[in-house]
């Protein structure tokens, strides 16, 4: 079958993706010890360093086009940003969980790693080493990227996106739930069920956000979120078309993430009149899910 019009298609079944909110948010809760002290978390800065700070804004440039953001990679972390993280993690009793702020140290990294009993020793120095010299010999501090080690239980923070941002600090509360982490992230960073992660935590940011009310935060996820799902999603595809050229596999990322901000900003003007009691016509006379973000396949 030949589809005219992929882009609209791509359209119609991210709306199919989405589903609507499913009750109240639910924070996750574990089992301490009787007698452990109460935890804050940890958030540890990296010093100021003018020409790499230069550098790693220039090579993120990249990262910021798609989603149609600057404070991507920026560097430059609000203490807003930071104080919505850290309230995340503790009202999701994640306070185990450290928060790297345009840090780099791999020899804290690698001691974390190793006392991180959580995960199995077999995933820590398999998979959790390579994960080690990822970040050693690519340091994010100059690359970029917001990411949740589960290896180090480490969250590193280089954005100035809160909705970015959480969406890591729910992947952290995703492994937190699982019996095995260690097999539940093996697993889940192969193709398509990385996507199902991804879709997981997204929603998780959204009900978040709906439960405390925080229409703003819920924009910028439907804003940013939804052109990394898009992206994602059509990439799963890009090895079909690499035999057309080199450009092949960026050209479909960039139409996923092109219609992921279709998508994203006609449910959020859609909610923007459920929240705000303003009318909004639907986007492209496609009629928009009624959603809280999108649903796992």
């Amino acid at each position: 079958m030949i589809v005219e019009h992929p882009s609209r298609a791509l359209f119609v079944l991210l709306c199919i993706c989405t589903g609507c909110a499913k009750g109240p948010y639910v924070f996750s809760r574990f089992e301490h010890a009787p007698d452990a002290a109460p935890m804050n978390v940890v958030v540890e800065y990296g010093k100021p360093m003018k020409r790499l700070d230069r550098m790693a804004w220039v090579i993120g440039i990249p990262k910021r086009i798609l989603p149609l953001n600057a404070k991507i990679d920026n560097h430059q972390i609000s203490a807003e940003t930071t104080a919505k993280l850290v309230t995340f993690l503790e009202e999701n009793d994640l306070a185990d969980i450290h928060v790297y702020v345009n840090h780099y140290d791999p020899r804290g990294q690698w001691q974390r790693m190793r006392e991180n009993t959580s995960v199995g020793a077999g995933w820590r120095y398999s998979l959790g080493t390579v994960s080690w010299l990822g970040y050693t010999l690519l340091p994010s501090r100059v690359f970029g990227g917001d990411t949740y080690n589960p290896y180090t239980n480490s969250i590193y923070l280089n954005s100035d996106v809160p909705a970015i941002v959480l969406k890591e600090a729910a992947y952290a509360k995703d492994v937190h739930t699982r019996v095995y982490p260690g097999s539940y992230v093996a697993v889940t960073g192969l193709p398509v069920f990385s996507l199902r992660r991804s879709i997981h935590n997204a929603n998780d940011v959204f009900g978040y956000a709906r439960e405390h009310q925080d229409w703003e935060m819920e924009r910028q996820a439907y804003h940013v979120l939804y052109p990394q799902l898009g992206s994602e999603a059509t990439s799963l595809g890009a090895p079909l078309v690499t035999s057309v050229g080199w450009w092949a596999g960026p050209a479909v990322g960039f139409s996923g993430a092109a219609v992921g901000h279709v998508t994203g900003r006609a449910i959020a003007k859609r909610r923007d009149a459920e929240v705000n009691g303003s009318k909004s016509p639907d986007a492209d006379g496609l009629e928009e899910p009624q959603t809280a973000g999108p649903q796992e396949p």
